[in-house]
C-alpha cells in the first residue's frame, strides 16, 4: 500500500512541475493589482474634473506600472460612450473595466460604475 501512494504521489507531483513555471508568481500577482488599481484611480479621479460623457477619462499613454514594463494594462468604457446593459435605456451608468495581462495571461481585472446623476 506504502509503495502505491508512493508511486501516486510521485506521478502527481511530477504533473506540476510542468505547469508550475508558467504559472504567475505572488508577486506578479501583487504588483498586477496594483497597477490596475493604479489606472482605476486615475480614471476615477479625472472623472471628478470632467463630465460624465468625455471621452478622456483615460488618457491615452498614462505612465502605469512603469516599473514593469512586462505588464500591459487595457481599460474599456471609459473613453468610449459605451452604456452599462444594466441601464442601457438611461445612459446614465459607464462599466469601466481596467484588465492587465502578461504575455497574454489575465493577472487582474478591477471593474467600477461611474453614474452620471
Amino acid at each position: 500500500l506504502i509503495v502505491i501512494m508512493g508511486i501516486a504521489a510521485y506521478a502527481l507531483l511530477s504533473m506540476f512541475r510542468g505547469t508550475m513555471p508558467r504559472s504567475p508568481t505572488p508577486s506578479q500577482l501583487t504588483q498586477a493589482a496594483h497597477c490596475a488599481q493604479e489606472r482605476m484611480e486615475l480614471i476615477l479621479g479625472r472623472r471628478l474634473v470632467l463630465p460624465y460623457n468625455s471621452t478622456a477619462l483615460d488618457p491615452s499613454g498614462a505612465a502605469t506600472c512603469p516599473a514593469n514594463a512586462a505588464l500591459s494594462v487595457t481599460v474599456t468604457g471609459a473613453n468610449a460612450l459605451v452604456a452599462w446593459p444594466v441601464d442601457a435605456a438611461t445612459g446614465r451608468y459607464r462599466l469601466v473595466t481596467v484588465t492587465v495581462t502578461a504575455g497574454g495571461t489575465q493577472l487582474a481585472e478591477l471593474n467600477a460604475v461611474i453614474a452620471n446623476y
